[in-house]
């Protein structure tokens, strides 16, 4: 019905794609003999990914809700009850001095509005 041309090469005689990401080495004949690592392709990778971590570190930092004392004070408790050295009263009267202080801040601001 149908003529086709055979094929010249045999499946098995083409030679493969080398993988992604890897350099093959030629040999006398022409074929590649090893694989070797891309390290240039490796290394600019690495690079994005701890750029990428700094900056989404930084990016946190900066849209915080508290301030950088506040952060700074949650971070260390948060710390401190990992390593289970700090007692759950110890903490709530370091929350109750902390509100009480603002709650003092917000007072005075409000009699010195008052005042102009």
């Amino acid at each position: 019905m149908f003529n086709s041309p055979s094929p010249t090469h045999t499946a098995s005689a083409i030679p493969k794609a080398p993988p992604p990401g890897s350099i093959p080495q030629p040999r006398e004949n022409g074929l590649p003999d090893a694989m070797v690592p891309d390290w240039n392709n490796i290394g600019l990778f690495a690079a994005g990914i701890a750029v990428g971590a700094i900056l989404g570190a930084a990016a946190a930092l900066l849209f915080a809700p508290g301030s950088g004392g506040e952060t700074r004070h949650r971070i260390a408790r948060r710390v401190r009850n990992i390593r289970g050295g700090d007692d759950v009263w110890e903490e709530l009267a370091e929350e109750l001095e902390r509100a009480a202080d603002e709650a003092e801040k917000d007072e005075e601001e409000a009699r010195e509005a008052l005042k102009v």
